[in-house]
């Protein structure tokens, strides 16, 4: 089984997966496939590697990962896997609504923590140890034997969505406990890490590249160049992916679409309604995406 993707528009990194539920699991395992595109989910991810040589990059950082390392990609962020071709390249992977990892508004219950946690600790691969690791693979083993060959028996759906919830609040418990093992990061111009920081922080104004230039203090040729090449994309179109991705999170929560369109950054709704229709094949409307 394998995720769908839709198809981006020239230049720009697609939005790739679905999900129509709570979450979804798969498990995959491809040889000499690659090299894959950098794209994006509206919904968060959690990929756990079986088996593979891979670097993993996410918004300008690569993790090197080893069997059994866990990788938190939260929704709107742009990544890619880049697996040695040799090798096979097995994994399961997790995909979360927004909505399920929050069910009440209490930072106790909130199920998302740890994608928060990881982007503060600016890294979001972990490799725990035997002791962390060994009842989050049991769960997620589970889980998928409880979708798959246990599919038709009797509240297989509950017990699914409650092996889900366990392995998630042992996931955040893991991930918060001072011996948690971040993964550091392959080399990134400390100048293109502001950079991507700043732009994260400040959708919502204008963002020329004369001014970026100015705030990373490299000259607009030499930034353009650098940013492509720890990014995979231009600076505008990554700029235009993230507002993109602000706005559907704000439609998600109930933001009307000319609000959501000049939070964003947008200049006028007109700008704003195109690129939406080009990148998700619909009109911008309120509620979650599912």
């Amino acid at each position: 089984m394998n995720p769908s993707q839709t198809a981006p528009a020239p230049g720009a990194a697609p939005v790739r997966g679905y999900l129509h539920e709570d979450f979804r699991l798969f498990h995959l395992k491809d040889l000499g496939k690659g090299p894959y595109e950098y794209h994006y989910h509206d919904f968060l991810k959690i990929m756990i590697l079986i088996e593979g040589k891979v670097r993993y990059t996410i918004e300008g950082r690569s993790y090197d990962l080893a069997p059994w390392d866990i990788v938190l990609v939260d929704r709107g962020q742009i990544h890619r896997p880049d697996p040695d071709p040799r090798i096979p390249y097995e994994r399961i992977l997790l995909y979360l609504s927004p909505v399920f990892l929050s069910p009440s508004k209490g930072e106790e219950n909130d199920l998302s923590l740890c994608f928060r946690t990881a982007q503060y600790r600016h890294s979001q691969a972990l490799r725990f140890h035997e002791k962390e690791r060994l009842p989050l693979i049991s769960l997620i083993n589970q889980l998928e034997q409880t979708q798959t060959t246990e599919k038709e028996a009797f509240a297989s759906s509950l017990l699914s969505r409650l092996l889900c919830l366990e392995f998630l609040i042992r996931l955040n418990r893991a991930c918060l406990t001072p011996a948690a093992s971040y993964l550091t990061t392959g080399a990134l111009d400390y100048r293109i890490s502001g950079l991507l920081s700043y732009i994260s922080d400040h959708l919502d104004e204008p963002l020329s590249i004369s001014h970026l230039s100015a705030v990373c203090s490299l000259s607009p040729y030499h930034m353009m160049r650098v940013f492509k090449e720890a990014t995979g994309f231009t600076i505008g179109n990554y700029i235009t992916q993230k507002r993109l991705a602000k706005a559907r999170e704000l439609l998600s929560l109930g933001v009307n679409a000319t609000t959501a369109c000049y939070q964003c950054g947008f200049q006028n709704y007109s700008t704003f309604l195109r690129a939406y229709k080009r990148r998700y094949k619909s009109l911008p409307k309120n509620g979650w995406p599912g």
